[in-house]
């Protein structure tokens, strides 16, 4: 099975075995079902688009004082290349104001210029870009990543609940989709829990938020607003909250990741087109 690191802990491939079947009532079955359409179409369609990504990373310490802090502006792209769900690449543009140089607009030569090679280029400039991140080891985060719980294949070992201005969600499938990634090279399940806005009358999500957790491990909160960009008009992220922290080291620092985005525009050339060069 492939795994996507995402922070110290992994994204599982949607393609592994659901779990059991739930069965939520009848109007919650219909707004997972209509959400779920609207993701799939979702995500076909923000593919193919570049965005400006500015981040504020911060450390702050078990007592409250802040240890340190990181900005960081990147071009940031999802590709699908390796699978159903697309990946998510960052090529940093500047650190605290300094320009990472020799850099050139790489996302756009990568994609559009050497289609054959995209994979292993993008995973060199993932490689690159994630050595600016501050505290846990982490890649391939991405603000679409609550999505995946409404895709076909991930809701069938999922709980829902509740009505579309307040889905709540619960993972039983086994591996889950997020995975702590060992020191021995073995990945052990997070579960997670919690919840989505729905636009009723388009399935369109209009904000997200969920918890991972593996007991003593690696912890994770995320949350996602999502608004209508006039130029494209589709529905895109605003506003990403990330929070890190291990529940059973409460001495040790918390990492908080506050992301914006902005400057949306597509490719020329559709992802799709360009890999199949």
């Amino acid at each position: 099975m492939r795994h996507h690191p995402l922070a110290i802990v992994a994204l599982a491939a949607a393609a592994a075995a659901p779990a059991a079947v739930q069965s939520p009532g009848d109007a919650t079955s219909a707004v997972v079902e209509h959400a779920g359409r609207y993701v799939d179409a979702y995500v076909e369609a923000f593919s193919a688009v570049v965005s400006e990504e500015r981040q504020t990373q911060t450390l702050t310490r078990a007592d409250g004082r802040v240890k340190k802090t990181c900005d960081i502006t990147s071009d940031f792209l999802l590709v699908r290349a390796r699978g159903t769900w697309p990946d998510a690449y960052r090529d940093v543009i500047d650190v605290d104001g300094k320009p990472v140089r020799n850099r050139e607009d790489r996302l756009k030569k990568l994609f559009l210029e050497h289609p054959k090679r995209a994979p292993e280029l993008a995973d060199a400039i993932a490689r690159e870009s994630g050595r600016y991140n501050l505290g846990v080891a982490r890649r391939g985060n991405s603000p679409l990543l609550p999505l995946i719980f409404l895709t076909r294949r991930i809701a069938e070992g999922v709980r829902f609940s509740g009505t579309a201005s307040a889905l709540a969600f619960e993972e039983t499938r086994r591996p889950t989709v997020l995975t702590r990634r060992s020191g021995s090279g073995g990945d052990h399940n997070m579960p997670a829990h919690g919840t989505f806005e729905i636009e009723p009358g388009t399935g369109r999500v209009l904000a997200a938020t969920f918890t991972a957790e593996n007991g003593d491990a690696v912890s994770a909160t995320f949350a996602v607003r999502y608004a209508i960009d006039p130029a494209l008009q589709i529905c895109v992220p605003v506003e990403v909250t990330e929070r890190y922290w291990r529940p059973g080291k409460p001495d040790e620092d918390v990492l908080s990741v506050h992301a914006t985005y902005s400057s949306f525009r597509k490719f020329q050339v559709t992802t799709v087109e360009a890999i199949k060069k």
